[in-house]
């Protein structure tokens, strides 16, 4: 245990940490459970949510400079297209990650 002035060490709850693992029977992979793919239908929410996010903020964010800079079509229509641009390459990046994933495949077929 370490002194009241002393914080403990990383190590020292690693080592904890691993004692408790192997007393209690459970290794690395029995700890940590897997991802799993996700549906195609919550992906395709996901990926419409991406989309929205970046449209809708970057014209909040626009529409924001706008009003306090005085410029107003100006800041609005960089931001919203700069908005719309991040959320098809946050989608696009759901969408790669999402295909990479190994499907689960039936026993049956």
């Amino acid at each position: 245990m370490a002194n009241a002035d002393e914080a403990p060490k990383f190590e020292d709850f690693d080592a904890r940490l691993r004692r408790l693992r192997s007393d209690a029977g459970l290794n690395r992979d029995e700890a940590e459970p897997q991802a799993k793919r996700p549906s195609v239908g919550g992906a395709g929410v996901q990926v419409g949510i991406e989309l929205v996010a970046g449209v809708v903020g970057g014209g909040l964010i626009g529409y924001a400079l706008d009003s306090w800079l005085e410029s107003w079509p100006i800041c609005f229509l960089v931001m919203f297209f700069l908005g719309a641009a991040a959320g098809m390459l946050n989608a696009y990046r759901h969408i790669r990650r999402w295909s990479e994933m190994p499907e689960e495949r039936s026993q049956d077929r």
